[in-house]
């Protein structure tokens, strides 16, 4: 997740496009393309996650129940969010990160964290929740400190290890010093998806919500037909590549474009745990899976892999993708065709 911001609407509705996916609702301006409605869908957004998570409700249901359910599924990701969290003001990942071990950890803390080490060792190492040191390198440089030495880069790629995070039921310590942890690439998968069956258990049979990019939909549109979702160019991110048609799907897009720390754009977000560096082979991939917890580090994955070996990794699970290469070039798995 990124760190907390304040956005005012001006923020708002620059949003267009930004996170690969866009939810084009015209009162919003996100870039999205929801296509056909017969009647007024029930729209509304929070901030949560470093971004403003959006709801889109849909069908047979007043405004009146759909903002009930909505107040829950944002509860919900406020908790959650609080718990996972690597900045001040996080409970348990945050105090992790602080005191080099967890006593105690949440249910949902464990899950994530164990679902992070599955997720590594699928990707051979390539998604890694302990590139955090690295994270906080570049985080100083944004701050005003020198930009980082090689050194330095190669003291906190000492850090990165997935196996250095034991997990137990009662306890989770970091085994090496100054380690550090990052839920960013899998927590709001599973925030997203713990949203989604929230508005699901309050009656909900139609609905979208956008967390930035990570997208989870309950059923259909209102009208039966399938939510579009529109791939934004990572390249000209206002413009759309590819709209995918989905019903109670997720789906995620990871790219090089929106959060980065330099002007060149090849220190960004995502941190080979191999390198200690940004990966440079790809500028966007785009996951669709059952829940958003598995489409989210997938998408980190394929943005770290050779793109013809992150087309087989996925070509392996029931998930698809589109990989929009350094190239230029788009790779997809079969499945892809099929939602468009």
């Amino acid at each position: 997740m990124k760190e907390p911001k304040d956005f005012t609407r001006r923020d708002f509705l620059k949003l267009a496009g930004l996170g690969g996916v866009a939810l084009a609702i015209p009162a919003l301006g996100s870039g999205f393309k929801i296509i056909g409605a017969e009647s007024e869908p029930y729209q509304t957004a929070i901030n949560a996650l470093g971004t403003t998570v959006t709801f889109q409700i849909e069908g047979e249901i007043n405004s009146v129940a759909a903002s009930l359910a909505v107040d829950r599924a944002a509860e919900e990701i406020q908790r959650l969010e609080t718990l996972m969290t690597r900045f001040p003001g996080g409970s348990e990942i945050y105090g992790l990160n602080r005191a080099g071990h967890l006593e105690s950890p949440s249910s949902e803390v464990l899950q994530v964290l164990r679902a992070s080490t599955a997720s590594s060792e699928f990707s051979g190492g390539g998604f890694d929740v302990t590139v955090k040191p690295v994270l906080d390198l570049l985080n100083a440089y944004l701050a005003g400190q020198p930009f980082p030495s090689d050194a330095q880069f190669q003291a906190a790629k000492s850090l990165i290890g997935y196996e250095g995070v034991a997990i137990e039921d009662n306890f989770v310590a970091l085994t090496k010093f100054g380690a550090g942890v990052t839920l960013d690439g899998i927590a709001t998968g599973y925030i997203v998806d713990a949203a989604v069956n929230s508005l699901r258990s309050s009656g909900i049979r139609s609905a979208l919500v956008n967390a930035g990019g990570t997208i989870g939909t309950v059923g259909s549109r209102g009208d039966g037909s399938a939510w579009e979702v529109g791939i934004s160019n990572p390249l000209n991110p206002i413009k759309t590549m590819i709209t995918l048609h989905l019903r109670d799907m997720a789906v995620a897009t990871s790219g090089d474009y929106e959060d980065f720390y330099t002007a060149d754009k090849t220190y960004y977000h995502i941190i080979d745990p191999f390198t200690a560096r940004s990966p440079l082979v790809s500028h966007s991939a785009t996951v669709v899976a059952p829940t958003a917890m598995q489409a989210d580090p997938l998408g980190v994955t394929l943005m770290v892999e050779q793109p013809s070996e992150g087309i087989k990794l996925v070509e392996s699970t029931n998930a698809d993708c589109l990989i929009y290469t350094d190239g230029g070039g788009l790779l997809s798995t079969s499945g892809i065709e099929e939602m468009t």
